[in-house]
């Protein structure tokens, strides 16, 4: 399931949505299920139902019926929260197994990507670093 979710993250670039955090976890009471933690600049009170459903069709199309069941929940969060803020703190690659971070329990998982320097501004065809 990593090689489909960092193809899912390389569709983002290509497609200029460049990513502060895109971590998969198993978090809190989700113990048998995975949340795609995402923080992205492109992502917006007026638009994350639209980008819900974008995220949402990229990952129906990349993987099948039995990896889907094991997702819980598809999460937009903003920079500004207190677990992103903490998440940032790791690296790309990192793996998380029973830690504690900002009263949330994370049972296990991995930060794909970890970009807090990135600077991003809206119809850039390349994200600025």
């Amino acid at each position: 399931m990593v090689e489909k979710l960092k193809k899912i993250l390389d569709i983002l670039n290509k497609n200029n949505k460049a990513v502060w955090l895109f971590a998969f976890l198993k978090i809190d009471e989700f113990i048998d299920k995975w949340s795609l933690v995402i923080s992205a600049p492109w992502v917006n009170d007026s638009n994350r139902n639209t980008e819900f459903q974008y995220m949402l069709g990229i990952v129906k199309e990349n993987m099948n019926p039995e990896e889907l069941s094991s997702i819980g929940r598809i999460v937009f969060l903003s920079k500004d929260d207190h677990l992103i803020k903490e998440l940032l703190k790791k690296k790309s690659g990192d793996e998380i197994k029973e830690e504690k971070i900002n009263g949330n329990i994370i049972h296990e998982g991995q930060i794909l990507e970890s970009n807090a320097g990135l600077v991003w501004q809206e119809n850039q065809t390349l994200p600025l670093k």
